[in-house]
This record gives C-alpha cells, sequence and structure tokens, in this order.
C-alpha cells in the first residue's frame, strides 16, 4: 500500500510512535546509570544538562522518562534551585497499583487474590520461623499487643493491624514477599471490608498461635496456621461479602502509589 500522507505528517506520526518506546529505554538507561554510579535513594539523578548529554536524547524525551520513573516510584522531582530528580525508594504501594491495573484488565475478580494470599502467606510464615532474628521476632510480638489494645476501634485495629502485617513479610527475608505479600493485602482491603470486634479478637488469638509457632522455630506448624488463618478469612468474606468477591478489581480503588508507607 502507498503511504500518501504528506511526507512532514508521516515523519511526525512516526517521531510520535517511536517516542513511548525510546523513552521507556532511556528510563532504563537512567536506572542503569544509577546503579553504575552507586547512587542511593536521598541521592539526585544528573543535572538535566549532564543527562542529555549522557543519553543522547532530547528534553521532552528525557522528560518523559522521568515521568514514567516518577509514576514507578523510583524518583520525586524537587523544584527550586538544585531540584531536579530526587531517588526513592519504590514500595509495595507502586507494586500493588501495577497489579490491581493489570487484573483490573484481565477482568480478574477479588477472588483471585484471596487465592493468591493462600498460596502465599503459608510461605511468609514459614520462611518467617526458620529466618526472622530474635529482634524481629521480639517486635511482632510488640505488634500483636498494639493490635489487642486496639480492638475496640477498628480505625487504630487497622493501623496496628497492616503494622503486623509488614513486619511479618518483612521478617522472611524474602524481597519478593516483603512487597507482593503487603501490595496483595492492600487490593483485597480496597473492597472496604470491615471486620467486627468479635472477628478481630478471633484473628488476634489465631495470630498469636502463628506467632508462637514463629517464635518456637517451627516452619511447618507456621505454616498450617497461617493457611488455616487465611483459608477462614476467604470463607468469611465469601459468606458475607459475595458481591465484592465476585467483583472484578478496580485500580480505582486503591489510593495512589505515592511511595512506600511506614
Amino acid at each position: 500500500m502507498i503511504d500518501d500522507r504528506p511526507y512532514d505528517r508521516a515523519v511526525a506520526d512516526a517521531t510520535d510512535a517511536r517516542r513511548p518506546k525510546l523513552s521507556l529505554d532511556v528510563a532504563r538507561q537512567i536506572v542503569a546509570t544509577m546503579a553504575e554510579q552507586g547512587m542511593r535513594p536521598g541521592d539526585r539523578y544528573l543535572n538535566e544538562a549532564e543527562a542529555l548529554r549522557r543519553h543522547g536524547v532530547g528534553r521532552g524525551t528525557y522528560r518523559e522518562a522521568l515521568r514514567f520513573l516518577e509514576h514507578q516510584g523510583v524518583i520525586v522531582m524537587r523544584p527550586g534551585p538544585g531540584g531536579g530528580p530526587e531517588i526513592v525508594q519504590p514500595g509495595w504501594p507502586n507494586l500493588a497499583s501495577t497489579i490491581a491495573l493489570l487484573l483490573q484488565f484481565a477482568g480478574a475478580p477479588l477472588q483471585a487474590v484471596l487465592d493468591a494470599r493462600v498460596a502465599l502467606e503459608p510461605g511468609v510464615a514459614e520462611l518467617a520461623a526458620r529466618q526472622a532474628t530474635d529482634e524481629e521476632i521480639a517486635q511482632l510480638g510488640r505488634d500483636l499487643d498494639e493490635i489487642e489494645r486496639c480492638l475496640g476501634s477498628l480505625r487504630t485495629f487497622a493501623i496496628a493491624y497492616e503494622t503486623y502485617w509488614r513486619h511479618l513479610a518483612q521478617s522472611s527475608h524474602n524481597e519478593l514477599f516483603a512487597v507482593l505479600s503487603p501490595a496483595l493485602r492492600a487490593i483485597v482491603n480496597s473492597a472496604g471490608f470491615a471486620p467486627d470486634e468479635r472477628y478481630r479478637a478471633e484473628i488476634l488469638q489465631r495470630l498469636r498461635g502463628i506467632h508462637a509457632a514463629i517464635a518456637a522455630r517451627e516452619p511447618a506448624a507456621a505454616r498450617e496456621a497461617m493457611r488455616a488463618l487465611e483459608e477462614e478469612f476467604g470463607r468469611r468474606l465469601r459468606h458475607g461479602y459475595p458481591r465484592q468477591i465476585r467483583q472484578v478489581i478496580a485500580w480505582s480503588d486503591l489510593p495512589p502509589a505515592t511511595g512506600p508507607l511506614p
């Protein structure tokens, strides 16, 4: 087929088609440069003039690459003199956002995430029993005590509860689990489940059983106790929230991924 578009229009269209791919390639180059030069969170990336020379692209493509990295939680743009891209540590909120977006377009219901948690969380508990330090185990115990103090308030309970789960994932000493576990929990939480105080107390008791197995360095017991908790949680949600469980995950239900949370 003969392309009968004016030459300048054809060139512009080709340039527009290449730009996203080129900017993504530049984003990868930027991350590679960070690694090569030993840059860490808190460091500033190259100033714009130096970056344009290094990457050999125009200002528009370079800034598009920066916007992509900012969305991924790799940098934040600091304004003013001496500002520019500052490196930050991407966190599980960024992963939760990406997973939710992919699952929405796949037409996946929330049940898919619950099933994944049944497969994942027992492994987290098992690794924690094998690899958590004594201080991490003690911290998990303090987290459970805080959950108990907060049983009467759903808001404060939720804060203490999520803190416990993040610490548990970190105590597995598996970098993937440390971000994947809280990311999946965030997606489930976006559906708005609200356990009553009686069930909150039951959850706490199950968590204490898991903690006892971890503290005793009993990986198999920790795995099975966690599996029982996750399966019971899934049964309760299927019974109490059948519509939400079948509903396709909505990316818009998650809060914006602005960076790692404490």
